[in-house]
């Protein structure tokens, strides 16, 4: 059996097996705008220690090889299916998600300001700002990108790749900008723990923005990692 390497871009191992996505959240490893980085080269940047990382990363693949779980791998599929799994599983939930969380940011800024005014205040700046990125970073792919790419897989049209190219470097410093606003808000509220006493609601906000962030990673993963590989375009 193949053994996972340290050589490995984070993209592929994420690719090999799904799951290996619950150890690279564990220490912080960006696998979705980094999916390009080899994982020796992403645990240096960290400055943390490569082998137990590695061993955590094969003692999972080898479960999840003998363990026979079905799973899809998107780089055996075409681009146009991959984009509908993207729009129906990804930008749907994003737009739910951004739409129900504005409204409850706000609430418990309001409802917490007395005692929990720094890291709120914080908290609803950046999630504005992420909300924002979010928002207009889906319209340009939907309306842009996506037909684009659809329009090559069926024609291979070198004009059409050419454009292409254009909208993945943009889309790309997109994904980096959402990504260090995601970063900012894991910090801001302490990998979202919420403070002692908090009511359900505060409990909630953090939950969903936790959550959302961990879509967000696989989101940008699929996009970067796998779509614009099947496209064979290289800007790093």
């Amino acid at each position: 059996m193949n053994k996972i390497n340290q050589n490995q871009k984070l993209g592929e191992i994420v690719s090999m097996f799904p799951s290996s996505e619950k150890t690279f959240n564990k220490y912080k490893i960006d696998y979705c705008c980094g999916g390009h980085d080899t994982l020796v080269e992403a645990v240096n940047e960290l400055g943390i220690s490569l082998q137990p990382v590695l061993n955590e990363l094969n003692h999972e693949y080898e479960h999840f090889i003998s363990s026979h779980v079905e799973f899809k791998d998107w780089r055996n599929e075409t681009a146009t299916a991959l984009i509908d799994h993207i729009l129906d599983t990804h930008h749907d939930y994003t737009k739910k998600e951004l739409k129900d969380l504005d409204l409850l940011v706000s609430k418990i800024l309001k409802v917490h300001f007395e005692h929990h005014s720094e890291e709120l205040l914080k908290v609803h700046r950046l999630f504005g700002l992420l909300k924002i990125e979010l928002e207009e970073h889906l319209i340009k792919e939907e309306e842009n990108l996506f037909p684009l790419i659809e329009e090559y897989d069926m024609t291979k049209d070198q004009t059409t790749l050419d454009k292409i190219k254009k909208f993945v470097i943009e889309t790309e410093s997109e994904h980096d900008t959402a990504g260090d606003i995601l970063r900012e808000l894991a910090k801001v509220t302490h990998d979202y723990q919420t403070p002692r006493g908090a009511c359900t609601t505060f409990k909630l906000v953090y939950t969903k923005l936790d959550t959302l962030e961990k879509d967000l990673f696989r989101h940008i993963y699929l996009e970067n990692s796998v779509l614009f590989e099947m496209l064979q375009i290289n800007i790093h």
